[in-house]
């Protein structure tokens, strides 16, 4: 339940209490790392509304009125929750303190109102460890405000690439404030596609999606892979937005490759062996960082290949929903469906506008997705809120999963008909965070065994 909580400049020392909320002896009141004793006052004019006098206030460092969440523990009043957004590459601007990822965190901090609770954006440089404060980015009406706020309550981690979030720096911090602050983190790495392909063949109910996948390929995994299927794609372990894939097909006598390079342009080369292709293509090629995936025939929509990117939410109440589903249609000649590779998004009632068989493909993709992130949860043993499936349907109409991305893109959402999913996705994030404060400050034991 959201309580609106306004800071009063009257009286001291006091907070006062609507009448549905019983209290058993607590004495202190808590803001994220943050307490202070206090006197609490139960008031019968009060409905859904907190009144916290400003001394208290100032000494939990409360920024301003805002809608919240309460949650009581054996001797403490717990007001918030207040959840950290960990990022990098921070600017001086005080319109885009961001750069260009100021907008994607202004709409996710704008959904904190339909939430409940304080949610901003920090950086490792805004931690002031001495204090035991952070100096964050607060969105408000008037737009982006600083405030020196406690340690939160629990931090999302939005760093954004692998290159940073593996940086030293960055590991101490996280390190730092799990183990000697007890804060617990979500989507706290980016995921590795072979630890998830391996991780999920493991599991039962996730291997039947699982297109057959290799670690480190060499032209004899690829020869088998080609004569087994057909076709082959190789792809950074470690890569995001298609960068660095090379889709290989053979095609009677002959062996073709396809990748973009280096400037953006799509291409194709033939020839007439695998190893005179593996010597022109791959041999000057680091490949240990690489997996070799088996090709899918996917379904087609006016000759042009179409896979879908699905995302899952944890809710409010820590369990599973798909938020958004959309089509991604290849460029004629991509290796991929990715936008930033000529490929176009459309809505699923526009890939199926017959209504039996799109429901039937929505259910499809429902089950899988669930199923998915259910048994990555269970497998990884760590705090995910979000994920974002690539997942391909094949002439036979089965489903296949190609990636899951723990900090998936946004660029389907710039669809108009999906903006609202884009709000939906935002909105989740935060209210699975109150979830995990709720665990947290319920059973701090149950996150760190």
């Amino acid at each position: 339940m959201k309580y609106t909580l306004t800071i009063q400049e009257a009286e001291e020392n006091t907070i006062y209490l609507p009448p549905d909320i019983s209290l058993s002896g607590q004495t202190m009141a808590a803001f994220g790392s943050m307490s202070t004793a206090c006197r609490f006052v139960s008031s019968p004019v009060l409905d859904k509304h907190i009144v916290i006098t400003n001394d208290v206030a100032k000494r939990l460092q409360i920024p301003f009125s805002a809608d919240i969440h309460l949650f009581l523990t054996e001797d403490t009043v717990h007001l918030g929750p207040l959840i950290g957004i960990f990022t990098a590459g921070f600017t001086k601007s005080p319109l885009r303190p961001v750069g260009k990822r100021s907008f994607f965190f202004a709409k996710l901090l704008s959904q904190e109102k339909k939430v409940g609770g304080f949610a901003f954006v920090f950086g490792a440089h805004h931690i002031h460890w001495e204090k035991g404060t952070i100096t964050g980015y607060f969105y408000t009406e008037n737009g982006w405000i600083q405030h020196e706020v406690p340690f939160p309550t629990v931090i999302y981690n939005r760093l954004p690439n692998r290159r940073i979030e593996n940086d030293e720096t960055f590991q101490a911090i996280k390190e730092t404030l799990k183990k000697e602050y007890g804060i617990p983190w979500f989507n706290e790495n980016f995921f590795n596609k072979w630890e998830i392909y391996r991780l999920l063949e493991k599991h039962p109910l996730s291997r039947p999606y699982l297109p057959n996948t290799s670690f480190y390929p060499t032209i004899e995994t690829a020869d088998q892979f080609l004569k087994r299927y057909g076709e082959a794609y190789l792809k950074p372990a470690n890569g995001s937005l298609g960068l660095g894939i090379y889709h290989l097909l053979k095609k009677n006598t002959k062996y073709e490759c396809r990748f973009r390079d280096e400037h953006g342009t799509n291409r194709s080369q033939t020839f007439p062996t695998l190893s005179s292709l593996w010597e022109n293509v791959f041999s000057q090629k680091k490949l240990d960082s690489y997996i070799i995936q088996q090709g899918i025939r996917l379904m087609e929509v006016n000759g042009r290949k179409f896979d879908f990117r699905v995302h899952t939410n944890k809710n409010e109440e820590g369990v599973w929903q798909v938020s958004a589903i959309a089509a991604k249609i290849a460029e004629k000649r991509s290796v991929t469906t990715h936008i930033n590779n000529g490929g176009i998004v459309k809505t699923i009632e526009e890939i199926f506008p017959d209504r039996s068989t799109r429901n039937h493909i929505i259910r499809q993709l429902h089950d899988t997705v669930l199923t998915l992130s259910r048994c990555l949860e269970e497998q990884l043993q760590m705090n995910i809120g979000e994920i974002g499936f690539d997942l391909g349907i094949d002439q036979q109409y089965r489903i296949w999963m190609f990636e899951a991305n723990s900090k998936p893109g946004r660029c389907i959402f710039k669809h108009p008909k999906l903006k609202r999913y884009d709000e939906l996705t935002a909105m989740l994030s935060l209210a699975y965070a109150v979830y995990l404060s709720k665990k947290i400050i319920d059973e701090p034991e149950a996150l760190f065994t």
